[in-house]
């Protein structure tokens, strides 16, 4: 049987060549900071994550054939805190400052950082630090039909070293690529617990209710999550595969920590997007899973709270903003969303991290007005475990990128996962209705741990 190219250890010798020669003409300027070589690699057909790797970044628009993964730690910062995004962005501005990429295949496929944090600016959970920023030791790249590695490493490293380290994971990557995941599998699963269970929830939106019609706030978001247990270990790979056949036009990520465990996920949701000047967030509020009236009041006035909001974070740093005028339906299986792309033109000077700062959470995750739905949680005491409706992304060498809602997610460890979901509760909300749209949002990912089509 013939080995396909991308396995023959002709290209991974081919690369360490390719490598030794660029590291000779640009790895000589030893000092502080950091270095990026970037080299086409055709041969790799990256459009899923590879089967067998640990301790990874996997961040992928699967419909617009834009896939990310990040091996090892070139550089990196955890943060927590009410500064925690500007820490993050003072961090990258400052490795921007000392990095030198070389683009050596005129690719446009540029280095970048792969990001991610809490809900709450306190919160951890599940082994994840509150907020972490990564640029990897090794990036492989998909846009536009372009495929690319990105080495980098730290200027002051041993050439001899960081050759060697750089190999080793090429030769990770190419092998793991070799090997189609399964993208129908079929597995049992278990359903151990709730939290909370639906009595407590029942009462908490019961609670946001009553203080709904008192004044107190407009709109407060309840998040729950189950546990379940699989016969089999949950193989990330072939459930990023299903997702990629179910949820094609979401947002999917999937992080693989060292301590064990692996948060992954399809979002509907983009946070927001900066390129070039250029910046947009979705406004996505209103659900409907039973094939009812989607553009009811209760649901448009639920969707206005957080166009509103987004419209007036970005007012102060857009010049220009495109506001739609009606939400469209957004459709993913079961589930319809009414969904909202809030466009703009940023003020010079405005960074991604600022964006984030000024954005989140959107009503959408959180409440409104925020200051009040994020007191009324913390005083009735739900805690959000992990980066569940936080947000996952990417920022780049330019300063541009993207960071998603992190929601339709679930935490693996093994044969056990942790799934959340969330509903918003507004003026007209049925508590009973509203639990009922959680469990439908929790099975988007329960079907695709039991590997249903």
């Amino acid at each position: 049987m013939v080995q396909p190219a991308y396995r023959s250890p002709s290209l991974l010798q081919a690369l360490e060549s390719r490598l030794e020669g660029l590291l000779r003409c640009h790895g000589g300027e030893r000092g502080k900071g950091l270095l990026s070589l970037t080299v086409a690699m055709p041969e790799l057909a990256f459009d899923h994550l590879p089967d067998g790797l640990s301790d990874y970044n996997y961040w992928s628009r699967p419909a617009e054939g834009f896939f990310l993964l990040g091996l090892g730690v070139a550089a990196s910062i955890e943060a927590q805190g009410e500064g925690r995004f500007r820490a993050l962005d003072v961090a990258f501005s400052e490795y921007r400052r000392l990095w030198r990429a070389v683009d050596a295949d005129d690719t446009g496929l540029l280095p970048l950082a792969l990001a991610g944090f809490a809900f709450d600016q306190e919160g951890q959970g599940s082994g994840l630090p509150n907020a972490q920023l990564t640029i990897p030791v090794l990036l492989v790249q998909q846009k536009d039909g372009k495929c690319a590695l990105t080495f980098t490493c730290n200027r002051e490293s041993s050439l001899h070293a960081v050759m060697a380290g750089w190999l080793a994971l090429a030769g990770e990557v190419l092998e793991a690529s070799g090997h189609d995941p399964a993208s129908a599998f079929a597995n049992s699963i278990e359903r151990v617990s709730s939290r909370p269970d639906d009595a407590a929830w029942l009462k908490q939106a019961a609670h946001a209710l009553a203080d709904i019609r008192s004044g107190v706030l407009d709109k407060v978001v309840l998040a729950r999550s189950i546990q379940v247990r699989s016969a089999y270990p949950m193989v990330p790979a072939a459930l990023m595969a299903a997702l990629a056949v179910r949820y094609p036009g979401c947002i999917h990520f999937a992080h693989a920590f060292p301590q064990g465990g692996v948060l992954l996920g399809a979002t509907p949701e983009s946070l927001v997007s900066l390129a070039g000047g250029r910046v947009a967030s979705d406004a996505l509020a209103g659900t409907d899973w039973r094939e009812g009236a989607l553009d009811d009041d209760k649901n448009l006035h639920e969707h206005r709270l957080v166009v509103n909001a987004i419209v007036r974070a970005l007012d102060p740093v857009c010049g220009f903003l495109e506001i739609p005028s009606r939400p469209n339906v957004f459709t993913l299986q079961e589930l319809r969303h009414l969904r909202s792309v809030i466009r703009g033109t940023t003020h010079p000077g405005i960074t991604l991290f600022d964006l984030v700062e000024r954005l989140h959470p959107t009503p959408a995750v959180g409440g409104a007005p925020t200051r009040r739905a994020l007191e009324w949680l913390a005083r009735h005491g739900e805690a959000r475990r992990g980066w569940y409706s936080g947000a996952t992304g990417w920022i780049g060498f330019d300063g541009g990128g993207e960071f998603a809602v992190a929601l339709r997610c679930a935490w693996l460890h093994g044969s056990e996962a942790e799934l959340y979901a969330g509903a918003g509760i507004v003026a007209g909300s049925d508590p009973h209705d509203e639990l009922e749209e959680t469990e439908a949002k929790l099975n988007a990912m329960l079907s695709v741990l039991e590997g249903k089509q």
